[in-house]
């Protein structure tokens, strides 16, 4: 299935906006004094990132480089 650029948008627009959300989540999970629990939630909300980045944004913006607007 293919996809237009408009939907990809949509799309690179969702994952984008969950910075917010995942930079307090962070924060949240850092302030756990458990540092063992801290550090393994801390990797679990680094790989939903790492997810979203490489799993979402770079295969659209490969498709339609001009959703990067850093490229």
């Amino acid at each position: 299935m293919t996809t237009d650029k408009a939907h990809a948008k949509r799309i690179v627009d969702l994952v984008i906006s969950m910075d917010p959300i995942i930079n307090e989540l962070l924060d949240q999970v850092r302030l756990i004094q458990d540092t063992q629990l801290s550090s393994e939630l801390t990797h679990s909300v680094t790989e939903i990132m790492g997810h979203a980045m490489l799993g979402i944004l770079v295969p659209l913006e490969q498709i339609f480089p001009d959703l990067n607007p850093e490229k």
